[in-house]
Order: C-alpha cells, then structure tokens, then sequence
C-alpha cells in the first residue's frame, strides 16, 4: 500500500525537466480528480490552467508535486 494521495504523471523522464507529477485530490474538498488527457506549461515550467474536474467543485487545478 502506498502513502499519499494518487499521483498522476504527463511526459517522462527523459524530458528537459522531467516527468510532472500531479496529486489527483481537490485541493478545496479532497475527492479523487478526473485528470485532463494533456497539461499545458508556461515558460518556466510550471502548469497552467485548470487541469482535472471534481464531482463536486466543477474544474480545478491539481495539486503539482514536481518533476520527477
């Protein structure tokens, strides 16, 4: 069994900055996320947008871990 929320992950570990890691939670009410099928990044290489949808808070933006 693992610890923490389940991750969700786009790209992979060969990309300049690596594969990113998303926790699959609402950030306001805790329930598991339905993830987009693709991200979009700024120029810095952090995620834009709302990028899963809660049952219960409509579009969110998922929680970004990092890459990994």
């Amino acid at each position: 069994m693992s610890e923490g929320p389940p991750t969700i992950t786009y790209g992979d570990e060969a990309d300049e900055f690596g594969a990113a890691t998303f926790a699959r939670v609402c950030p306001t009410c805790g329930r598991y996320l339905t993830p987009d099928p693709l991200v979009t990044f700024d120029g810095r290489g952090q995620p834009r947008g709302e990028t899963a949808t809660c049952s219960r808070c409509g579009r969110v933006a998922m929680p970004f871990v990092g890459y990994l």
